[in-house]
């Protein structure tokens, strides 16, 4: 992710935490929250964690949170709201480097309004990374931003396409959560979102 871009979220943490925090998690990710009935909780991975708004919510359904956020102001409010129910740590994509990995793979990956920020150069390397770190069983779930872009936090162009492309390059599968493009949590209506789950063939239940 752009340097400039994290230095917005650092700078503004205060404001993008009032709002993160003014809609809930569940009703957020409502398109894919019933993915994990049935699912016993094991290790997720937040990346671009924000204001640890879902770190939190998934901590609470007894996962086993690791968080990633570069902001350093978002990832200290962050780490204050959810006390020592989710690990905190500093690293961004593409690399995601600089802390160990359970050997088995984290068995959910999120990523909510995090691939917009990343240049589409820089992509295939964060999808690879991302599969590295996901169980064999796991699933990565992407949230994809429709909209204008912000000049003090670029965001790129998405698809659909370009994920399962993605996908097909690592011999994953791909669906598309709800019904078209949802509307935005935060009413702007010039915003819309997609999410999609990625997972290796037949592992989407396990």
């Amino acid at each position: 992710m752009p340097k400039h871009t994290i230095a917005h979220y650092h700078r503004n943490a205060a404001g993008f935490q009032a709002q993160y925090d003014s809609v809930a998690a569940a009703d957020v990710h409502a398109d894919w929250a019933s993915l994990l009935q049935g699912r016993t909780p094991g290790r997720a991975l937040d990346v671009g964690a924000g204001s640890g708004r879902d770190a939190l919510w998934l901590a609470q359904q007894g996962w086993q949170v690791t968080a990633v956020e570069p902001a350093q102001g978002l990832r200290e409010r962050g780490r204050h709201a959810t006390g020592d129910q989710v690990q905190w740590l500093d690293s961004q994509l593409p690399h995601l480097s600089d802390f160990d990995t359970p050997a088995q793979g984290y068995d959910l990956i999120l990523l909510s309004a995090v691939w917009m920020h990343l240049p589409p150069a820089d992509r295939p390397q964060a999808f690879t990374r991302l599969i590295e770190l996901l169980s064999t069983t796991g699933l990565l779930i992407i949230t994809l931003r429709f909209g204008p872009s912000d000049p003090e936090r670029p965001m790129y162009a998405v698809s659909v396409d370009e994920l399962a492309q993605l996908a097909q390059s690592q011999g994953l599968v791909l669906s598309v959560l709800g019904e078209g493009e949802s509307q935005d949590r935060l009413a702007r209506a010039e915003v819309s979102w997609q999410t999609v789950c990625l997972h290796a063939a037949g592992s989407e239940n396990a």
